[in-house]
């Protein structure tokens, strides 16, 4: 498991580790969940990456929901047995003036004397809270970004339809006058 980023295991829609993966035709992968929603939103059943259209309900993925499981575990047992390098104490604390996890000891040294100190589990979340604030804009941006794409690509179509019409007019009149 080492050698995996975590990276190979998040899906492309929600960018966190799969939860219940499904797989398409095209052989991407996605959260159940996220495709459903996908699906839900733009009213059409294709790929989120590829655009292939899916006809049948996708099957679970079940090598990846594996591969989840057993990552999110040992992800968990990990963080769990984290200590702190200098006085080997698990880290339970986190200090907002240094934005560091600490341990009980180094809440009390003069390094973080004075310092606001918080549970690991309660910054994390203000963290997780603050990145999806942060994150919110920047979907809406996708989603626009998104309809201005297939806008763009709409265009480009009909320009291409002109430009045959044209171009067929073009050779009709040609020979009409040769």
């Amino acid at each position: 498991m080492a050698s995996r980023s975590v990276e190979d295991l998040c899906c492309p829609v929600c960018y966190d580790v799969f939860t219940d993966p499904v797989v398409l035709s095209c052989s991407h992968s996605f959260c159940e969940d996220c495709l459903r929603s996908w699906w839900t939103e733009k009213q059409t059943r294709e790929c989120p990456l590829c655009k292939k259209r899916s006809a049948v309900d996708p099957p679970c993925n079940l090598a990846l929901k594996n591969l989840c499981e057993a990552f999110l575990l040992e992800r968990d047992q990990r963080a769990s047995e984290a200590l702190c390098s200098l006085h080997s104490e698990k880290l339970k604390l986190f200090c907002l003036d240094h934005q560091q996890p600490v341990c009980l000891v180094c809440r009390d040294s003069e390094k973080h004397i004075n310092h606001r100190i918080r549970p690991v589990d309660e910054a994390a979340r203000q963290h997780k809270k603050k990145l999806q604030e942060t994150l919110e804009p920047l979907k809406e941006k996708l989603k626009l970004f998104e309809q201005v794409k297939v806008k763009c690509d709409q265009t480009a179509e009909h320009m291409k339809v002109q430009a045959q019409c044209t171009e067929t007019r073009i050779k009709e009149r040609f020979k009409k006058l040769h």
